[in-house]
């Protein structure tokens, strides 16, 4: 993905909140995961994100630990509400796991949206998807916006 075709005010305003230590970008466990940007669309308001299926991921049935899909899921949400608010924090998020991520596959794709904003609450929905674009989860976060000192 290339970051130059972000607009100028979004790149002003994230280092601004890195610069004033407020806030870490890549955050590490993104890192950790190995997340890769693969698209921004501002006027949809959307992030595609991929991550590898890891091994040490695996539940002991083989297939990827529901906790680390939500994270998946919380990897692309997050920097995604940073585009398009102020800054705010998950207050819930429900993930629907529809089929299992197998050890066979090599990546998952989350597609992350913002549906609109009522009051101080932010509400996103994302889409987890193999490679071949069938559904693997879905998700719904509800995001509030931090109160101003």
């Amino acid at each position: 993905m290339d970051l130059s075709k972000l607009p100028p005010e979004l790149i002003q305003h994230m280092s601004d909140l890195m610069a004033s230590g407020k806030l870490q970008l890549p955050p590490p466990i993104f890192t950790e995961m190995e997340g890769e940007f693969i698209d921004i669309n501002l006027v949809e308001k959307t992030l595609t994100v991929r991550f590898p299926v890891q091994k040490r991921y695996q539940n002991p049935m083989g297939y990827m630990q529901g906790g680390m899909i939500a994270t998946a899921i919380d990897n692309a949400i997050g920097p995604l509400s940073f585009m398009v608010a102020a800054p705010n924090v998950t207050k819930t998020m429900e993930v629907n796991y529809l089929r299992p991520v197998s050890a066979n596959i090599e990546n998952i794709t989350v597609v992350a949206t913002f549906e609109g904003q009522h009051e101080r609450e932010l509400t996103f929905v994302a889409d987890v998807l193999r490679d071949d674009g069938a559904k693997l989860a879905q998700a719904k976060s509800i995001n509030v916006l931090l109160k101003r000192k």
